[in-house]
């Protein structure tokens, strides 16, 4: 009996380890995804701001 709950609680081990490791990846996919998505809205928000600049440069000099 003994043997029975070493191996039951071996098994529950391993399992939170590796749900441990996953959600540490999770976690680093989910924070690369942010910076993407800062980097993408910061490179629009750059050209839309130079499309307006050159509008009123071109059109209201």
């Amino acid at each position: 009996m003994k043997f029975a709950f070493e191996a039951i609680a071996e098994t529950q081990k391993t399992t939170l380890t590796g749900a441990g490791a996953f959600a540490g990846s999770v976690l680093d996919v989910t924070e690369r995804l942010v910076q993407l998505n800062i980097e993408v809205s910061r490179a629009a928000f750059e050209k839309s701001a130079e499309m307006a600049q050159e509008y009123l440069d071109t059109y209201l000099a």
